[in-house]
């Protein structure tokens, strides 16, 4: 059996004054795979995210994960953006090991190496990229901690079709190259069948079906999934 990277177990966590949130969640991710978490806008996907990354605590449950990299859906708002890209870079180094700063330059030109970025962007500002670039940097950041697992939360939503599949090939690349386990997060059916071996299907805060890619599309067994895949107008 593969080694598992990620494991969440009966986790629940509900926002205050409020119904919301997920519940009962049990999932895992092994060492080198892509997961692939799915559902409509406001199911609960970037809840469970964010409580995967410990940016929410769970009410309860257990959540075991190894060491992760978060990608969030809007790079934009999550850049400082009074910052350069290079600053942005040298104090995610600073932040995990401050013993490479004096190699921090070598490590940022490898990483952009690996996410097919020009060392011309170290001197900008997040505003003054593209959305493809702004992906770019977001996913070196994640990478600069060395994590096991990617946690991609709606990683290509924001981006136009052409740029979608150069993201969507980078992580391909990533994860076959490092053997880094990816959680890819999205209402996005298309670019979840074509990029995820397994699947989650989340209505309403709760896992309602799961299994292999292949299954999940060719033989669901909820009827909630089978209308979902219905809405995408998939054809074989």
């Amino acid at each position: 059996m593969s080694n598992i990277v990620c494991e969440l177990k009966n986790v629940q966590f509900t926002y205050p004054k409020s119904d919301k949130g997920v519940k009962d969640i049990n999932i895992y991710v092994n060492e080198g795979s892509i997961v692939g978490l799915l559902g409509e806008s406001g199911c609960g996907k970037s809840t469970l995210a964010k409580c995967i990354a410990g940016l929410l605590k769970v009410d309860s449950g257990e959540l075991n994960c190894q060491k992760l990299g978060y990608i969030f859906q809007d790079n934009y708002a999550a850049l400082n953006p009074k910052k350069t890209v290079e600053w942005l870079f040298k104090e995610v180094i600073r932040y995990n090991d401050k013993e490479a700063l004096p190699k921090a330059d070598l490590i940022i030109k490898e990483m952009l190496d690996e996410v097919e970025l020009d060392e011309t962007v170290l001197n900008h500002r997040p505003n003054e990229l593209s959305g493809g670039q702004r992906q770019r940097v977001g996913i070196a950041m994640a990478l600069l901690s060395n994590p096991k697992i990617l946690i991609a939360d709606e990683p290509v939503s924001a981006l136009d079709v052409t740029v979608q599949k150069q993201v969507i090939k980078l992580l391909q690349k990533l994860n076959k190259e490092k053997n880094l386990a990816i959680l890819f997060i999205s209402h996005d059916i298309k670019v979840v069948r074509d990029l995820c071996g397994y699947i989650y299907i989340l209505k309403d805060g709760k896992i309602v079906e799961e299994g292999d890619t292949e299954k999940i599309f060719d033989r669901p067994e909820e009827e909630y999934t089978r209308n979902l895949l219905d809405s995408s107008f998939l054809t074989k």
